[in-house]
């Protein structure tokens, strides 16, 4: 199985073929049902005399109930017979984007190795003092193949995003429909409730309403609760875990071993920072392009999974960072979306792969106040982008150790007056809270089992953690995966299927009504 493949497999969880056998299996159902309701009405108007009058009242109420019954199973059958029919077409666009999209990622390696010989002979012939023009030509165009070839790889990624909206778009409108087919004529318990409150008059109905809202808002601050305390029992667990360590150490090696400990930790530490500031991070590819429609973002979980993508795209090589011009209908720009990746290379002596490393993670939460080389790349791409030549609203958007680099990237008072919004999941950004601009909403989805958020580390006091502020909003979802961009995701949108007032404008209109923008930069560390 190609990697596309198991990254998007639940697209062909589906058989189509079989659903909408079975949904004209319930049409043929409800064809018969009506046929009865047709006798038994024909039977109540053949019924003359009074003495028939009870079997026809009788007769009547039965005809009625399979009316509703075939109400029920028809408009089942139409939204499964839909719902099949759109599963068959995305399932099929889905399959041809993952066989163009393996095929121009199979391309990306042999054109990666084509250039590495091409750079290599270029070398030779320079220091040999030959030609080189036939040579540079065939670099030339090895690059252009190598970065058609990516794009190429990454709009059949995009497309294959676009299949799974669609796909949950279908689902929910299908369900939708049966819900809506169930309840229409629907005698159950639950239906007869609901038609008793409609029949006992508006205060009752009043009373229904206010007692429904308040346990719905006492079970969610209850689920909060619940969430925050997990979450400061893993924080419990892990302090718990590094004394223990401590102690070990002391135990083991003793007073001396545990100073030696620590000066080689502080050591390390130092090392990182020095790296840091050696140089400046290697821009290797930019592009600007147009979204289409239907792969543009709506709403956070559209966000995030962009997010994720952009982690997929880069990896451990390069770090891809994202400015989005959201433009209204007459094509202005009305506000800029900044999407950084989270931690992909994880190893701590890495000098030329990716900028969202493990060193960038250590020294965001260690040392805040020093510019990583990933945060002095994303205000160069948001420089080329074009940010700075207008005064249209930002958002700086992320999650894990993006979101922690959107946070400290919101306080920086070169955007002081422009930054209206910040979103994150699973990122350590309360020791922000204090220095964040006023009015900027702050919206961040933690999961209580993720430790991720927590280390905090340095710049976290008492008034970070005690937030008063309503435009800063947090909310903890209890789920698995713990630390997960798709998990996030889907709280997003069970918390906030909807953009929070005043967001809406970091999303483009549906159709006409508005358009994205899109300036990709890629970056490497410079040392």
């Amino acid at each position: 199985m190609s990697a596309l493949s198991a990254e998007f497999e639940d697209l062909f969880d589906g058989r189509p073929d079989d659903l909408e056998g079975r949904a004209g299996d319930l049409g043929r159902t409800a064809e018969a049902i009506a046929s009865a309701a047709l006798a038994l009405r024909d039977l109540v108007r053949q019924q003359q005399s009074l003495s028939t009058d009870a079997a026809g009242t009788a007769s009547s109420e039965a005809a009625a109930g399979l009316q509703r019954a075939q109400d029920r199973y028809q408009g089942t059958s139409t939204a499964l017979v839909t719902y099949a029919v759109e599963l068959g077409d995305i399932q099929r666009e889905a399959r041809v984007a993952i066989e163009e999209g393996d095929a121009h990622l199979g391309q990306i390696p042999l054109r990666e190795a084509e250039i590495h010989d091409l750079e290599n002979a270029l070398t030779l012939a320079i220091a040999k003092g030959e030609s080189t023009s036939t040579i540079e030509d065939r670099l030339g165009e090895a690059r252009v193949a190598l970065s058609t070839a990516m794009g190429a790889a990454e709009d059949a990624r995009q497309a294959l995003n676009s299949a799974r909206r669609r796909l949950w778009d279908a689902a929910d409108r299908a369900g939708d429909q049966i819900s809506t087919a169930i309840e229409e004529g629907a005698d159950s318990f639950g239906d007869n409730w609901n038609q008793f409150w409609e029949g006992v008059g508006e205060v009752f109905a009043i009373a229904r309403d206010w007692a429904e809202g308040v346990l719905a808002a006492i079970v969610f601050e209850l689920a909060e609760m619940v969430s925050a305390l997990v979450s400061a029992a893993v924080v419990a667990v892990m302090i718990l875990v590094g004394v223990l360590a401590l102690g070990f150490v002391f135990l083991t090696l003793g007073g001396a071993g545990l100073l030696l400990l620590v000066a080689l930790v502080s050591a390390s530490l130092m090392t990182m920072a020095i790296r840091e500031l050696m140089a400046p991070p290697v821009v290797q590819r930019i592009d600007r392009f147009e979204v289409s429609d239907d792969l543009e973002s709506r709403d956070y979980r559209d966000l995030f999974g962009e997010l994720a993508a952009q982690d997929g795209a880069g990896g451990e090589e390069y770090t891809e960072i994202r400015v989005v011009a959201v433009r209204d209908q007459s094509g202005e720009t009305v506000a800029w979306r900044v999407q950084l990746p989270s931690t992909q290379q994880w190893s701590p002596t890495n000098t030329d792969g990716a900028l969202n490393d493990l060193r960038t993670d250590v020294m965001l939460s260690m040392f805040p106040e020093l510019q990583t080389q990933y945060e002095q790349a994303a205000w160069e791409a948001m420089t080329d982008a074009g940010v700075f030549d207008s005064d249209a609203p930002i958002m700086f958007t992320g999650w894990s150790l993006g979101g922690m680099m959107a946070g400290e990237m919101a306080t920086d008072p070169r955007v002081s007056n422009r930054v209206e919004s910040v979103v994150t999941a699973g990122s350590a950004i309360d020791k922000h809270y204090s220095d964040m601009p006023p009015d900027v909403r702050v919206t961040q989805f933690n999961n209580g089992i993720d430790p991720v958020h927590t280390l905090e580390f340095f710049g976290l006091d008492v008034g970070d953690y005690l937030r008063t502020d309503q435009d800063w909003q947090t909310y903890r979802p209890l789920s698995w995966p713990m630390h997960d961009a798709t998990m996030y995701g889907d709280a997003a949108e069970r918390y906030l299927p909807e953009p929070r007032p005043g967001d809406d404008i970091f999303f483009a209109g549906a159709g006409g009504s508005g358009s994205e923008e899109v300036y990709v930069a890629e970056y490497t560390r410079g040392s």
